[in-house]
């Protein structure tokens, strides 16, 4: 998309997290993990990244891409020009090089079940509602998703199943988004990187443990600078490293003015193993500059899946706040590095109950209920274009009262069970991969996942079968 550019920098002051003495007991990111610099500090360069600020688009095909002192090797670069149907929940989105995945509100006594409450569309020629996959739209060269929270936490996660590899060096990963975050408590964008493409990688700080991949790196972009008005930052910086998540300290160099879906913010995260930086410009500006960045963030992986994500925290609850009901605006996802492949993914269609709740709206529930019997799910058309490496069945699920991953057969065959990985926090949802003998995958034809649990609580979600490295890159 085209933009204008501005001059001049923001200087970043300390950071204004608004309405906290009204916000549930539950922990927010420590004052030690997180720390500001005015004026702005001297940062240690990542090798290809340089210092400073940048300017001016690099160039066609390249999403906008920009680096300091290097040629950029595009490996991924998605303008959002066309829209494409036919995905279980991709809506607008090509389902053989997208994935999506929701987390909603959970309470099997109340019939909540994966429940995604219905929001308002704001683009597209849409405005109205929209229940999901309509509120993943393509449209003007953008991708425009809403979400709305119903009082509640939900988010919306979306992911090209090309994987970004950053082994041995600094990568660069970049997109634009319309950051106009009112804060922690609203709903903002996130961008994540993950091990594995498990869903709903994801959830919100009100979580004592959120879902998460096994090994992840990821940012928010839901803080303001006090006393500088429109403005949006970095609010955290987070890791997992084999499953135990991480609020890391990192450095705020400043903010940016928050954008629109016609002045948007462009984006840029430089990630090596040990070392991030988070680049950002002024709404309608390709001008970058640094305004956060991480050291000693020991990276347990070096190759993952990119993920845009609508993270929404009650953002009704609170005086001030409209964007319980939001929508964001995305463009030029790209990521540079070698040209890996393409894994090939094949979703269990979600439930579509309709549920209304009374002072929440009407909704949809997109999981499922397991009890502590078996339920079996059909996947059809699974397919490759060559022989993939592995197969992997991913999924979120919940449990209340007991610390069991639910056990899975897939097409009859021999019954998988995974130990727990997890800590033992119960009552939330979690994300996993589990991994499954190719033999057991009926290539070309249909699948069936069987699942079972002892707990007569537990909820199944955004369910799919993933062939790795099943398709080349283009």
């Amino acid at each position: 998309m085209p933009r204008l550019s501005l001059a001049g920098l923001v200087v970043s002051t300390a950071l204004l997290v608004p309405g906290w003495s009204c916000a549930p007991s539950t922990p927010r990111t420590p004052a030690s993990s997180r720390t500001t610099a005015t004026p702005r500090v001297p940062v240690p360069a990542i090798p290809g990244s340089g210092g400073g600020s940048i300017g001016g688009d690099a160039g066609t095909g390249n999403c906008m891409l920009q680096t300091a002192d290097k040629p950029t090797t595009i490996a991924f670069c998605d303008t959002f020009d066309a829209a494409h149907n036919g995905g279980t929940r991709t809506g607008d989105l090509d389902p053989v090089l997208w994935g999506v995945s929701r987390v909603g509100a959970f309470d099997v006594g109340n019939g909540e079940i994966n429940w995604i409450p219905d929001s308002t569309l704001a683009g597209c020629g849409v405005n109205g509602t929209v229940a999901p996959p309509s509120d993943v739209r393509v449209c003007n060269g953008q991708l425009v998703e809403s979400v709305d929270d119903g009082h509640t936490v939900v988010n919306l996660d979306m992911y090209p199943k090309q994987p970004f590899d950053f082994t041995g060096r600094t990568g660069t990963a970049g997109f634009d988004v319309s950051a106009d975050s009112q804060g922690n408590h609203g709903a903002w964008p996130e961008f994540i990187i993950t091990d594995k493409p498990v869903p709903g990688e994801r959830l919100d700080i009100s979580q004592i443990v959120p879902p998460a991949a096994a090994n992840e790196i990821g940012f928010a972009i839901d803080e303001g600078c006090m006393a500088t008005a429109n403005t949006t930052g970095i609010g955290k910086i987070y890791v997992t490293r084999n499953n135990v998540y991480q609020n890391i300290a990192f450095t705020s160099t400043g903010c940016v003015t928050r954008g629109s879906s016609t002045a948007m913010n462009h984006f840029e995260f430089r990630v090596n193993q040990n070392h991030v930086q988070v680049w950002a410009s002024d709404a309608g500006s390709t001008a970058l500059k640094q305004i956060a960045y991480a050291d000693n963030v020991a990276l347990t992986f070096t190759k993952g899946l990119v993920w845009m994500t609508d993270s929404h925290y009650n953002a009704c609850k609170l005086a001030g706040y409209n964007q319980c009901d939001h929508t964001f605006f995305w463009d030029n996802l790209a990521f540079d590095g070698p040209k890996t492949y393409r894994d090939l993914g094949f979703d269990v269609p979600d439930e579509t109950t309709r549920l209304s709740i009374n002072g929440q709206g009407n909704g949809t529930n997109t999981g499922y209920r397991l009890d502590t019997g078996s339920k079996t799910f059909t996947i059809s058309g699974v397919r490759q274009d060559h022989t993939p490496e592995k197969a992997q069945v991913v999924l979120n699920f919940y449990t209340r009262d007991q610390n069991v991953v639910p056990s899975l057969s897939v097409n009859g065959k021999a019954v998988i069970v995974t130990p727990w990985p997890y800590d033992a926090t119960t009552n939330t949802f979690r994300s996993i991969s589990i991994p499954v003998d190719l033999s057991q995958i009926n290539i070309g034809g249909t699948n069936t996942l069987t699942f079972t649990s002892p707990d007569h609580s537990t909820i199944l979600a955004n369910m799919s079968i993933i062939l790795v490295n099943a398709a080349s890159v283009p």
